[in-house]
């Protein structure tokens, strides 16, 4: 799970509003991870803003898993990070049988 503190809420949107590398990285690995520990719901992000005292954890159930992973396998291809792409789509067709 990646743990972001925002200052503002625009930051917190700047960071979530578009695709990029960080996110995306996280939510292949996160549910990597979900389905290795054969979790039903993959733990994603830990968000919390300064001056507040709520932290909010943002997961995925399995059923929206195969979506996600073609979200990030798409982004992987639009920035031409064949590797990840490589490994991500792997993930997707694993998660296709659960």
């Amino acid at each position: 799970m990646k743990k972001f503190n925002f200052k503002t809420t625009q930051e917190f949107e700047q960071l979530f509003s578009s695709s990029n590398d960080e996110v995306t990285y996280t939510i292949v690995q996160g549910i990597e991870e979900a389905m290795i520990k054969r979790n039903r719901t993959a733990n994603l992000f830990e968000i919390s803003f300064d001056k507040i005292d709520l932290v909010y954890e943002i997961s995925l159930p399995s059923s929206q898993w195969p979506a996600a992973l073609q979200q990030c396998l798409d982004y992987y291809h639009e920035t031409q990070q064949s590797d990840y792409a490589i490994d991500t789509w792997k993930l997707l067709e694993a998660s296709k049988v659960l």
